[in-house]
């Protein structure tokens, strides 16, 4: 029987995201394998058919987003009572704030949209629109895919997961200017990687492409500069008095954090440490967290360090995650099952100290000063803030995707039916049919996805014969199709 799961429900106050990944390894440890296969790919999309296809229909698809979000809005206000929801409606100011507020009111849109605090939200954009400088959206998003030995994502780079995420921003941005009738309103996405690098050991260089790449996408996407991507710690954190207190108020909140906090972060935090940079990292000596790592251990890792570093972090965070995999992952390792066991161990120590700071990051940022942004800023999130009932919580992958963000997803496009989220085990385990699209090499200028074609990342999994694909694909961001 094919096994299935099912995305972990929202729930408020998680700061995590994940996918159902490791509900797929404790509830059936068997169906997945322990060696990533690669079907082979379903179609290989020429740069005209990507660039001449597929762009113009997904630019379609998020002008046509934009359109329905704005005859909502405007519809659901009409024949709201007036002060039921917002205040001075007969003012015009007001009323277009109320507008613009009614766009996160919007249960596709937001997590909490039943539990907004409309008239605060009303205020924000009021005083927004009002204060000199472009009103600007700001939201707290994102960092480079995590591969973890091929089981969460299929790469690093951003995909076609991110296409959709950013194509709802950019049409959430064209129908906020439309319903305010200001065309300077954008969004700034302050990617997190840089943030909390001393929790998961992200690269800066990796991070910096990812933003990069984001930002090209939405670009191509929508009007350039209505989205753009920056590097959360450089812009919040750039003031070096700012950069001690943060380092003052993590200590705090470390000291503070109960095993309950760091266990509420596993196993996912597992899923989110820049592995292919720890495991080297120990093997040479380091010991990151803290953690040294058994001497067997790394001189089985150094012996054959792009092979193994891959296999040990399958298996490793395989059996932290579920020790019922345990036993067939020791026929692996035949004779050596104390690599594998003392493997698991350190990631263990590794991940349990990444969730305490991670935790402790993300808690002493709460309210931090400098954050909060000025007068003509709105602030959203992806993480529900219970003390915050004003601030949207944006479903970037809509409500399919739940709680789920698109860098720890791959996107899978079905023969029948619409685009659906997961992880690539997940995602090859309930859909055996899927494979890859892949995108051929651009002789030419770099273009869009350039990235992917040169190390060869699925742009996304399909099902069915390349001409349908292709036509699946042409209508992933309409939301009539959606």
């Amino acid at each position: 029987m094919t096994a299935t799961t099912t995305t972990p429900p929202y729930r408020p106050d998680r700061i995590v995201s994940g996918s159902g990944l490791p509900a797929l390894l404790r509830e059936s440890p068997d169906a997945v394998p322990l060696f990533p296969h690669s079907p082979e790919p379903v179609a290989l999309l020429t740069p005209r058919q990507l660039h001449d296809e597929l762009l113009p229909r997904w630019r379609e698809g998020v002008e046509r987003q934009a359109r329905a979000l704005v005859r909502r809005s405007r519809g659901t206000l009409e024949v709201l009572a007036e002060e039921t929801l917002y205040d001075g409606l007969d003012d015009p100011a007001l009323r277009r704030a109320a507008l613009v507020a009614e766009l996160f009111r919007n249960h596709q849109i937001s997590a909490n949209a039943g539990r907004l605090d409309t008239r605060g939200l009303q205020r924000r954009i009021a005083g927004a629109l009002a204060a000199d400088g472009a009103p600007r959206l700001e939201l707290a998003w994102g960092q480079s895919k995590r591969d973890v030995g091929g089981l969460k994502t299929a790469g690093r780079w951003a995909d076609l997961a991110e296409v959709y995420a950013v194509g709802r921003l950019v049409a959430l941005v064209l129908a906020a200017r439309e319903l305010s009738g200001d065309g300077r309103i954008g969004m700034t996405v302050y990617s997190g990687g840089n943030r909390f690098a001393a929790a998961l050991f992200a690269e800066p260089e990796l991070l910096l492409e990812y933003d990069t790449q984001r930002c090209r996408i939405a670009d191509a996407l929508g009007a350039p500069g209505a989205v753009d991507f920056q590097d959360f710690a450089a812009a919040k954190r750039s003031d070096p008095a700012e950069r001690a207190e943060h380092e003052e108020r993590v200590r705090e909140q470390l000291a503070a954090l109960t095993d309950a906090d760091v266990d509420a972060q596993m196993p996912v935090m597992l899923f989110n440490v820049d592995w292919p940079r720890v495991l080297p990292a120990a093997a040479a000596g380091e010991a990151p967290h803290g953690v040294a790592m058994a001497p067997h251990v790394a001189g089985w890792l150094r012996e054959s360090p792009d092979d193994r570093t891959p296999l040990l972090t399958r298996a490793a965070v395989s059996c932290a995650v579920s020790p019922a995999l345990q036993a067939r992952w020791l026929e692996v390792f035949g004779d050596q099952p104390e690599v594998l066991e003392d493997a698991v161990s350190f990631v263990l120590a590794v991940g349990r100290a990444s969730a305490a700071r991670y935790t402790a990051i993300a808690r002493a940022d709460r309210n931090a000063p400098g954050l909060a942004g000025g007068p003509h800023t709105v602030r959203l999130t992806v993480h529900e803030k219970r003390d915050r009932p004003e601030v949207p919580a944006l479903l970037t992958l809509g409500v399919r995707g739940g709680g789920q963000l698109s860098q720890h997803v791959v996107a899978r496009v079905p023969a029948e039916g619409p685009i659906a989220f997961g992880s690539v085990a997940e995602t090859l385990v309930q859909a055996p049919d899927a494979a890859p699209v892949l995108l051929a090499p651009d002789e030419g200028a770099p273009r869009l996805f350039d990235w992917l074609a040169r190390d060869g990342q699925p742009l996304c999994f399909a099902s069915g014969p390349e001409p349908s694909v292709r036509r699946a694909l042409a209508h992933v961001l309409d939301p009539e199709h959606g």
